[in-house]
């Protein structure tokens, strides 16, 4: 179990400590180190790791050396916690100990280091002895990448995502998706779609909730086109759009004063399968409000009550206002 990287539960622990009890009542059991990793395990995942470093001990005084999956569990429990001294000092005893370090080790050391705010440390660490090691892989590169970006230097982000290419080490989904959606919130759009386009032409999709991301951010950017041409590539890679994604183009659209776009979209949508739902109807009333479409706008807010929805307040209101000032015009 322990083995395969599941952890046992405290049910799962305490079942095992009778059992072994149990049987060690009719004379002596030798525990093998899998039988103490699983308490270790089983310790830590309750939060004793009073408990879980007791076991280590007792290894040791058994004659059963903790190996590299003992301390591994104990590196994961001490870095999720940010108990980062507990888990440099491990990672010492590590080397001290003749136990060879692999890539999972040296990754909890690296998520430690950059879930307390150490980003530069994490790197050296990468760059000085996981490379010299030959265990640095994805998961490491997009760690400190995710933690330059929540630190605000996408800068250095992009010029480690630029050395994964260098070293061979190829990007994954998490990679260009973290690096994306930072230049997005950065304002950097083109940056942003050529990442998707790299994306993309390597095999790796998106799926249709961060394509719908990227869509949005973009309306809200005002890039309508840039977000037009993520939507027609979502098409062309086989991601089918949702209600949403067409919710946030035609919002794009609406807010650029280009209503007629809007409109063909719902149709579009709707000879495509897809029911429009509130939103829908709210952006297009509201859209055809600001085009002084007023006629329009009461024919797609009769569709919307036979789809059974209703206009809120402020949008209802807006409608019939200008409507009245048509009237006494």
């Amino acid at each position: 179990m322990v083995g395969k990287g599941l952890s046992p539960d405290n049910k799962a622990c305490c079942a095992l400590v009778v059992g072994l009890c149990e049987v060690g009542k009719g004379g002596n059991v030798e525990f093998s180190t899998l039988i103490y990793n699983a308490l270790v395990s089983g310790f830590c995942r309750i939060g004793r790791i009073d408990k879980a470093q007791a076991i280590k001990l007792f290894m040791t005084e058994n004659e059963c050396e903790p190996d590299l999956v003992t301390y591994n569990v104990l590196l994961n429990y001490f870095c999720n916690e940010l108990m980062l001294q507990e888990a440099d000092k491990l990672f010492k005893k590590m080397e001290r100990s003749g136990i060879r370090r692999d890539v999972y080790s040296y990754n909890q050391m690296i998520k430690g280091l950059c879930n307390t705010n150490k980003p530069d440390k994490a790197y050296l660490l990468m760059v000085n002895k996981m490379e010299a090691d030959g265990s640095v892989d994805a998961v490491s590169y997009n760690t400190v990448i995710k933690a330059f970006c929540k630190d605000s230097h996408i800068g250095k982000a992009y010029n480690l995502f630029e050395d994964m290419d260098r070293k061979g080490i190829a990007p994954d989904v998490v990679t260009f998706t973290t690096l994306i959606k930072n230049f997005l919130n950065k304002g950097s759009s083109g940056i942003a779609k050529t990442l998707l386009d790299r994306m993309s032409g390597m095999g790796l999709l998106p799926d249709c909730i961060f394509y719908t991301t990227i869509i949005d951010h973009l309306c809200k950017r005002g890039k309508v086109e840039t977000a037009c041409s993520v939507f027609n590539d979502m098409i062309i890679q086989g991601v089918g759009p949702d209600v949403i994604s067409y919710n946030a183009l035609i919002n794009g659209f609406c807010k650029s004063k280009r209503v007629t776009e809007a409109i063909h979209l719902y149709e579009e949508m709707q000879s495509k399968g897809f029911s429009p739902d509130e939103t829908t109807f709210k952006l297009i009333i509201g859209g055809l409000i600001c085009e002084k479409k007023l006629s329009e706008a009461c024919q797609v807010w009769d569709q919307m009550m036979e789809k059974g929805f209703t206009l809120d307040r402020a949008v209802s209101e807006t409608l019939i206002n200008a409507i009245h000032s048509i009237d006494y015009a």
